[in-house]
């Protein structure tokens, strides 16, 4: 049977997309199922009646909407899409379909516990009660705080898109510290470029459900860029049809044949970090024929033709630096290793078919960018002409929370002095981004005084973290850590007091926006069951510490509860009277255009509430960027006229415009010949949550083999050093050295070595504690001398027998 490239393109989705993302269960291997049996934990539910109860997944920023089956209304046995959701239509990744396990988990904490012994001594952990754990900590806090000294406290979270993040941010404010910092992004870059050019403080979205040519420079599309069943969703409608007529092509740049890659249209393999040179060179073949958006380039953009600085000076503009020889077809492909024809091919291409966009990003461990490469990748949608009105690249719209907003910050004012929250002591960046890395490096140095508590909420940077061990030595800076975490993970477990919040659909949550999406969004997450531990819902603990602390602290966050606290902002919402709820089946969000509004389908607040605790979600339309820039000149900046605003003045033109500047890794070549990436999948949680043992079991045995994790070599690479498929081996890198195995193959670049994300715990339990070995441990950041955040796109390594 032959199979042509469509053919075989739309077999290959199904066999994701129609297991994923139908309503259907997500089946299991028989195998699996009988492996599940041995399980001590697993639960047994009683006979009785069947129940279905609506409400929004929060395992990862996705905001997909789900139905959860209840045996007698107290055993949730299934989880599977919600047919008439918006977002994901029914569909359901892996980690959604599992996610019932992280529930009835055996690592679950079951009450406060505090630290007796040595920090990170399991037997160490005695249980406490909640009033000795809440007291203890209030007066750690008002001691700080009356002495004078509340930066003493931080925090770092992994709460971004939802109203913990914006709670977190009103303690903080009111406390008197900066110290609130947040785990590493790539929307950290997407919102640092969109406040170059646009001005804006809020991250670029993607109508990519409307596209027809989508050129994806290292997204991870369908691994779930941004929000995952969003993407499955979009990749389907692609192999269907574009915004044009037949099928969408998606052309795929990186160096490995990544899932993405292995499903696009085209490949185009690079050498590891020169998306960006290649992008510069498509830049220069479209200015040099002439096939940009010219119209729109000479009335709506600053910093394409030659420029005048704040001083007076006028330098040159992208045009001149896109047309330089370092940019030309012959001399990008000398460093890329793609042909000098097939660069202008796609640069014809990408300019002449309509609806194309270009997007970049998300696949290296999903933290930010250089922002150079960044600005590079995004010139490419402004030659296009993709941020006119109702194009293809906007901004993630703000939720109108405003009214409530005020009105709490109003009561507070006249309190603690204003602070910059997540800003770093002592360094100085033009563009400040995510500080984390800046940080945990001047704590780890003691160029701050030592920490007195650190607070660490819905995330695990002893485990997730690139480069973790900068956060294992600052915790020696640290007099009392406060871990929020419902599981006995990695960061748990060096904790002096944990304070367990709900698993997920045992509280009150919500969603605020989507990564990456062009239209505003808003759902809330009701609990499907009461709490099966003694838990607390760590907005609830932040609110009791805020009214024991009192002042200006318990001003700023008046409510009984979070969720009053969240009954609030969505009276807010209902009070701004824009948007309406997606309360019907087949609506299509992905067209809403920013010139037609949107007409509410809700009286008051009561109303939406109770339409959003039913499943449904809030939705407007998106964000006209030409009428919400905010620079200076009233355009499209692709000169960086805001950092030399930040004291960044120098001669050399280039500094302030999208060029090719990649950060080297540190080591010796000669010692470290090699280059490790590594890489995501849709079935290995690579965050904040361990993988569940359904997800781990469908795992390749070339990924992962009992405890033996193998990294991906190209044949040609793993010839000289004498291995085979199988292989036992030392990787190696300036971070440290681990026992790994080999697999061969051709979809490696040479001279590259691919290690997966998501294994190597160290906490939790026996299915996944000790499976393979963590990619963050061996993996380095480089700091963006620009916005002072940590990147990561390769780490020299060798690769020794075993």
């Amino acid at each position: 049977m032959k199979f042509g490239r469509r053919a075989f393109l739309q077999f290959a989705a199904g066999a994701v997309g129609g297991t994923l993302l139908s309503p259907m269960p997500w089946r299991l291997a028989d195998d699996t199922a009988i492996w599940s049996q041995n399980w001590s934990w697993r639960p047994s539910p009683e006979r009785g009646p069947i129940t279905t109860v609506p409400t929004v997944c929060t395992l990862c920023q996705g905001g997909c909407g789900i139905q959860a089956r209840l045996v007698n209304g107290n055993r949730a046995i299934f989880l599977e899409g919600n047919p008439v959701h918006p977002v994901n239509a029914g569909g359901i990744c892996p980690l959604g379909a599992a996610a019932l396990q992280y529930l009835y988990a055996p690592y679950r904490i079951e009450q406060p516990m505090k630290q007796t012994r040595a920090r990170g001594e399991a037997a160490g952990f005695q249980p406490i009660s909640w009033s000795e754990a809440l007291d203890d900590l209030v007066k750690r806090l008002a001691r700080l705080k009356s002495e004078g000294t509340p930066g003493g406290v931080a925090c770092i979270t992994g709460s971004r898109w939802n109203s913990m993040d914006d709670l977190w941010a009103r303690f903080f404010s009111a406390y008197g510290s900066p110290g609130l910092f947040k785990m590493p992004s790539h929307s950290d870059s997407l919102r640092a470029t969109a406040k170059l050019a646009l001005g804006k403080d809020s991250p670029l979205a993607f109508a990519l459900e409307n596209a027809s040519y989508v050129l994806s420079f290292g997204a991870a599309l369908v691994e779930g860029w941004g929000a995952p069943a969003r993407m499955q969703a979009a990749f389907m409608r692609w192999q269907k049809n574009g915004a044009g007529k037949g099928a969408a092509k998606l052309v795929q740049v990186e160096s490995r044949c990544s899932m993405s890659a292995a499903k696009a249209d085209q490949w185009v393999p690079v050498v590891p970090g020169t998306e960006a040179l290649l992008a510069l060179g498509i830049a220069h073949v479209m200015v040099k024929e002439n096939l940009y958006d010219a119209d729109f380039v000479s009335r709506g953009v600053l910093g394409f033709e030659d420029w005048t600085d704040m001083q007076g000076k006028v330098r040159s503009g992208f045009k001149k630096i896109a047309l330089s020889a370092a940019y030309a077809p012959d001399q990008v492909a000398a460093r890329t290793g793609v042909d000098a024809a097939k660069i202008q091919g796609l640069a014809r291409e990408f300019a002449s078919t309509a609806n194309a966009v270009a997007v970049w990003g998300g696949g290296q461990h999903n933290v930010p960018g250089n922002i150079y490469h960044e600005m590079s990748f995004f010139a490419l949608n402004v030659l296009r002409g993709n941020l006119k009105s109702g194009g293809l690249v906007s901004l993630v719209p703000d939720v109108p929370f405003q009214p409530a907003d005020d009105q709490t910050a109003a009561s507070a004012e006249g309190g603690a002095p204003q602070v910059k929250l997540g800003s770093v002591p002592g360094t100085r960046v033009p563009l400040p981004g995510n500080g984390i890395y800046g940080f945990l490096d001047i704590l780890t140095r003691g160029m701050i005084p030592p920490l007195e508590v650190l607070f660490v909420h819905d995330a695990n940077p002893a485990y997730s973290l690139p480069e973790n061990k900068i956060f294992k030595a600052a915790l020696d800076k640290v007099g009392y850590v406060v871990s929020m975490s419902p599981y006995m993970d990695e960061t748990a477990m060096t904790a002096d007091l944990i304070l367990p919040n709900h698993a997920a659909f045992e509280g009150f949550e919500d969603v605020v926006g989507l990564p990456g999406v062009p239209y505003a969004y808003y759902a809330v997450s009701r609990p499907i069951l009461k709490p099966r531990k003694d838990t607390k819902h760590s907005g609830d603990v932040v609110l009791q510490l805020s009214k024991a602390l009192g002042g200006n602290v318990a001003a700023a966050l008046p409510w009984a509860s979070y969720e009053e606290y969240l009954k609030n902002r969505v009276n807010a919402l209902a009070a701004s009277k824009r948007g309406a709820v997606a309360d019907k089946k087949d609506i299509d969000l992905s067209r809403l255009q920013s010139s037609v509004s949107v007409s509410p389908n809700f009286k008051d607040g009561t109303d939406l509430w109770k339409k959003l605790t039913g499943g449904f979600c809030w939705y407007d339309v998106p964000v006209d960027v030409r009428s919400a820039l905010d620079t200076d000149s009233g355009k499209i900046e692709l000169a960086f006229r805001a950092i030399q605003g930040k004291g960044l003045n120098v001669e050399d033109d280039q500094v302030y415009l999208p060029h090719f500047k990649p950060l080297p890794p540190s080591g010796d070549e000669k010692e470290y010949p090699l280059l490790l990436l590594s890489y995501g999948m849709l079935s290995l949680s690579c965050e904040n949550l361990a993988n569940p043992p359904f997800m781990t079991k469908t795992l390749w045995d070339f990924v992962l083999k009992k405890n033996d994790l193998f990294v991906e070599v190209n044949p040609s690479t793993a010839g000289p050093l004498g291995m085979s498929e199988g292989s036992k081996a030392v990787l190696k890198t300036p971070q440290g050295e681990v026992a790994v195995r080999v697999h061969l193959s051709q979809a490696a670049r040479p001279g590259a070595i691919y290690m997966p994300q998501g294994l190597g715990h160290t906490a939790y339990d026996e299915y996944i504690q000790g499976k393979g070995v963590n990619s963050n441990s061996v993996v380095e950041v480089q700091v963006d001398p620009i916005t002072g955040m940590g990147t990561v796109w390769a780490t020299r390594a060798q690769l020794r027998r075993a």
